[in-house]
């Protein structure tokens, strides 16, 4: 009769112990079922923007995966749930309902973005303000605002919404804590061993946003024998550079070669500079060699009388890299050097140089000044930010993101027009071309667009290659006004674009970074084409060494770029330093000689046909730079470690 009694106590227990996982069952098979249909309108929207890879099956895949990573959390949670229904049940189900929530709203913003951009969001969240994101979200379409309002809202309904629960089956209790069990033996998914697109469907969003903002984030420090080693282990790499000072790892003796004064005739005054950058130009859609049909028919021909690098490499997937390494080739840092605000290190670049001899130095630019922290940056090198003032806000020429580039570029003018003898440095960034491609008469352009033979069958939309023939005219003004200046006779012209101006097919990483390159100037003696690959990094050495030995610029004898500024050689071949990274502000890899350095693999540059590509090799022995590269590059921005305060 005891035993019978001890053996009735125990079922009792365990009846209590499992009371609420009847509740909690339920709880969780919605939140299975709400995942289920985020997967399928995942693959809805991929395949209505024609994302190729096998969309419906990989994004089963996928779900199967979300439950693989979420189900050892849902077994963890039960605790909580259990402890909390023994007060309340209600109070049970809104905590559970609450942090599904959380995870679900999460997981639809997520996919919305993967959906619209075909790349997953990452840690590059991190380096955004609030501001920064809204702007972004704000300037991308009208919609996005309120459909993060709606979600909001549903996930408050979800919450406090009473749901019935129903009697699970023991089986079912069995089902989910086999795969309670069993998901803790997941190791996640190997993007590295997977094609692409696949693992960007599959993988669930919110594990690979965490698992991107799993870097290390911690100060280096070395000992001075530690800092001695692996600064003189660095200079190893470059057997031509003479380094100075182990505590400046990368300073050396700047012995630049002065190649421009071979095509450009000596003025009698020091010359002006004006550098473009445009958004998003790319040799996808820019040149001769446009892997579509050209939508920059003014360039073209412009570049028909100029020097012109036909490989030329940015440093980033975004903007954020394309100020920095132009003036400057400056180290990136944690989350580029732009990031650090007025925390960055001393450092000195074209327009710092070109102030301290006399040069006025101007920024143009339409949108917001605060974006990617560029107000700090070009403030530190001396530039007026001209198009930072209340008064155009209210301009009618503008789009979400700032001042239309017709707008933007001609009335920049009426400063340059000045009767002003002293010479300058014009910086001008655009930002017509940038997602949501919105710009004037873009039927028209869309029209002559479309009837461009084309090479290839273009991957992008029409109006986003048909955004480049507007800034394209843009630029043919611009240059036919500049041309009644007094300074246009004096005038060195440097136009670039930023990235690709769309990085959704990621098939050959270096594709991403290949930009145009052009320099004309009425100075100009000859014009001539260049196979050789160069990179942002190289233009501000080479015009200074060009600066120096024709007309007398001082600046210190060391330097910190680790390049030889750009190359003039009749044959295809890269004697150039860079680094490469993606959107999210994550090394891709690294530019070093004839050899593309990833960390998990060395690619030989390839130039078959005129089609810049990567091609896999054995010869690793230059892997260990990436690693050494970025210790020395954390220790320098943030032991101020780049050149002395002078």
């Amino acid at each position: 009769m005891a035993k019978t009694m001890e053996g009735k106590g125990f079922k009792d227990k365990l009846k209590s112990l499992l009371k609420p996982l009847d509740g909690y069952c339920c709880e969780c098979i919605t939140l299975l079922g709400i995942c289920l249909i985020i997967r399928i309108a995942e693959a809805i929207i991929l395949s209505i923007t024609h994302y190729q890879s096998d969309i419906f099956l990989n994004c089963l895949l996928g779900f199967l995966t979300d439950i693989a990573y979420i189900g050892w959390i849902l077994a963890a949670l039960y605790l909580i749930y259990y402890l909390i229904s023994r007060i309340s049940e209600t109070a049970a189900d809104i905590t559970i309902r609450a942090i599904f929530a959380t995870y679900i709203c999460t997981n639809i913003i997520l996919t919305i973005y993967f959906a619209v951009t075909h790349i997953p969001l990452d840690s590059i969240i991190t380096a955004y303000s609030p501001k920064e994101i809204f702007v972004t979200l704000n300037a991308n379409g009208w919609y996005n605002i309120p459909i993060l309002v709606l979600i909001f809202i549903l996930s408050i309904v979800y919450i406090i919404f009473p749901q019935k629960h129903y009697k699970v089956s023991v089986w079912a209790k069995i089902l989910f804590a086999t795969i309670a069990i069993t998901s803790i033996a997941f190791p996640g998914l190997n993007g590295q061993r997977m094609e692409f697109r696949k693992y960007y469907i599959i993988e669930n969003k919110t594990a690979y946003l965490l698992k991107s903002l799993k870097t290390d984030n911690n100060i280096i420090q070395f000992t001075s024998n530690e800092l001695q080693e692996k600064s003189n282990e660095f200079a190893a790499f470059f057997p031509d550079y003479e380094f100075v000072d182990y505590h400046y790892p990368f300073l050396h003796k700047d012995e630049t070669p002065d190649i421009l004064s071979d095509y450009l005739e000596k003025s009698d005054e020091k010359p002006n500079i004006v550098i473009i950058i445009v958004e998003g130009l790319c040799n996808y859609i820019c040149g001769q060699n446009s892997s579509i049909a050209s939508a920059t028919p003014f360039l073209d021909s412009l570049a028909e009388h100029s020097l012109v690098w036909e490989n030329c490499l940015s440093t980033a997937e975004r903007t954020f890299g394309a100020l920095p390494s132009i003036l400057g080739a400056l180290p990136f840092g944690e989350k580029g050097f732009m990031s650090y605000r007025r925390d960055a290190p001393n450092f000195r670049t074209l327009a710092t140089i070109l102030n301290d001899n006399g040069y006025k130095n101007t920024f143009f630019y339409g949108g917001w000044y605060g974006f990617d922290d560029m107000d700090i940056f070009t403030q530190r090198n001396s530039m007026e930010l001209f198009y930072d003032n209340p008064e155009y806000e209210s301009v009618e020429q503008r789009n979400k993101w700032g001042l239309l580039d017709e707008y933007m570029l001609l009335h920049s003018l009426s400063d340059v027009k000045k009767d002003d003898k002293t010479p300058r440095l014009d910086i001008y960034l655009t930002l017509s071309t940038h997602d949501p491609f919105s710009y004037p008469n873009s039927e028209e352009y869309i029209s002559k667009y479309k009837a461009l033979p084309q090479k290839s069958k273009p991957t992008t939309p029409v109006i986003e290659n048909a955004s480049f023939m507007y800034a394209d005219d843009c630029l043919k003004k611009f240059f036919m006004e500049y041309e009644q200046s007094e300074k246009y006779n004096n005038t060195i012209f440097i136009i670039t674009g930023d990235h690709k101006f769309n990085t959704k097919d990621r098939s050959n990483s270096i594709d991403n970074y290949h930009v145009p390159l052009i320099i004309w100037s009425p100075m100009l003696s000859e014009s001539h084409r260049f196979p050789a690959i160069v990179t942002h990094m190289d233009i501000a050495p080479s015009l200074l060494s060009h600066f120096k030995h024709s007309y007398g610029i001082e600046y210190p004898e060391n330097e910190t770029w680790l390049n030889h500024g750009l190359d003039t050689s009749s044959t295809f071949r890269s004697n150039t330093f860079a680094t490469h990274y993606y959107d999210s502000r994550l090394l891709n890899g690294i530019t070093y000689g004839d050899y593309f350095i990833t960390p998990d693999q060395t690619y030989k540059f390839d130039n078959t046909n005129n089609k810049l590509s990567l091609i896999p090799t054995d010869n690793n022995k230059n892997s260990h730079l990436i690693e050494l590269y970025q210790a020395l590059e954390r220790y320098i921005m943030n032991n101020d470690a780049l050149v002395p305060n002078e």
